[in-house]
């Protein structure tokens, strides 16, 4: 209840100081140690409107919980800590995370698939050498079935190859042929 009316107040505009920032993020942290999915969603949510106003070395204690939530066997937490890491990186702790990323990108559960194309789309503006080496598991993602991971992926494609005329004229033009399962 508590979790909830704190994101009520950022959602109003409300801005924590630095201190009350740290303060609640750690008391928010404990709760990856909570079985309740409801809970963790809300953790999740609350720590990614948090993490800016939370000084960077206070938010890299987080990431050894959201990469133990992204190898985990339940979708939900594997999508929901991809969201928050992306969030929360900056490029030398990408590095470190980019194994993690890559297979999630062609996971079987489409849920999981489409948070790690979009977490690319947005790593993209800062980590552009780190985003460019997922491009086999990005063009393996548009043969999937989900008409939202194959949505996803071709947007990743075109902005990693959206500098080069001649590579995005061969994407459409390979894409022509092949039936794609998205109208997007």
């Amino acid at each position: 209840h508590l979790l909830t009316q704190l994101l009520y107040l950022l959602a109003q505009g409300e801005r924590f100081n630095s201190s009350e920032a740290t303060e609640i993020f750690f008391g928010v942290t404990q709760l990856f140690q909570s079985k309740n999915q409801t809970m963790r969603r809300l953790m999740y949510l609350f720590i990614k409107e948090v993490a800016e106003a939370t000084a960077a070395e206070e938010v890299i204690i987080v990431t050894s919980s959201l990469q133990k939530d992204m190898v985990s066997t339940n979708d939900l937490l594997k999508a929901n800590s991809l969201r928050v890491l992306c969030k929360i990186l900056d490029s030398s702790m990408l590095a470190q995370v980019d194994r993690s990323i890559k297979p999630l990108i062609v996971d079987r559960n489409p849920m999981v698939s489409s948070a790690a194309l979009v977490s690319g789309h947005l790593l993209f503006a800062e980590n552009q050498d780190i985003v460019r080496r997922w491009i086999s598991e990005v063009q393996e993602a548009m043969k999937s079935d989900n008409s939202m991971v194959q949505y996803h992926a071709l947007a990743l494609l075109y902005k990693l190859r959206g500098h080069d005329r001649l590579a995005v004229t061969k994407l459409v033009s390979g894409l022509w042929k092949k039936q794609l399962r998205s109208p997007m």
